[in-house]
């Protein structure tokens, strides 16, 4: 644990880069029928690919952070807000895992696999309507459970700077050089 109070680069990196990934997996699966129909299946496989990556990082970073622990919540962090924080990670975490795992049925149940450019993995599954659609609407929900979850992560992360002025949010920002 570092004395500045802040999270390991490695740890900063992690929660940056899952949350870039989120993002451009939210934004391809909003806008999929936007593109030109000869395009459906690169923003499709490009999307899942992303949450495979957002599925995967997740795993690495609860991984590293079960051998490093976070550095402590300022002193005048009160109880309760220390306890709603947890939960409101654990759930973020959870949803980080579980939209992807979600996810990756309903393309294989859909009757599509991936794609990795070098190599591609065939869905073992017919298309089975059945089975993705409603897959497709939990994995949908799901999706805008994390949306929603990561906006009041930002939020909360807001308020602490400019309302508490408590250094919660810097405890987490790539580059402070000097502060």
């Amino acid at each position: 644990m570092r004395a500045d109070g802040r999270y390991d680069t490695v740890a900063i990196i992690f929660h940056w880069a899952i949350a870039f990934l989120i993002l451009v997996a939210f934004g391809l699966g909003l806008t999929v029928d936007d593109f030109p129909k000869t395009w459906s299946n690169t923003v499709v496989n490009l999307h899942a690919l992303i949450g495979l990556g957002v599925l995967i990082l997740s795993f690495a970073r609860l991984g590293w952070r079960l051998f490093h622990i976070p550095p402590e919540l300022p002193p005048n962090i009160g109880r309760i807000t220390k306890r709603v924080s947890s939960a409101f990670h654990v759930a973020l975490y959870g949803l980080m895992i579980l939209v992807p795992l979600i996810g990756i049925p309903t393309l294989l149940f859909r009757g599509r696999g991936l794609d990795f450019g070098l190599f591609e993995i065939a869905s073992p599954f017919n298309r089975t309507p059945e089975i993705y659609r409603p897959l497709t609407t939990l994995h949908e929900f799901a999706a805008y459970a994390l949306i929603g979850l990561a906006a009041g992560h930002v939020l909360a992360a807001l308020y602490h700077q400019f309302v508490r002025r408590d250094g919660v949010l810097r405890r987490m920002l790539p580059i402070l050089r000097g502060q």
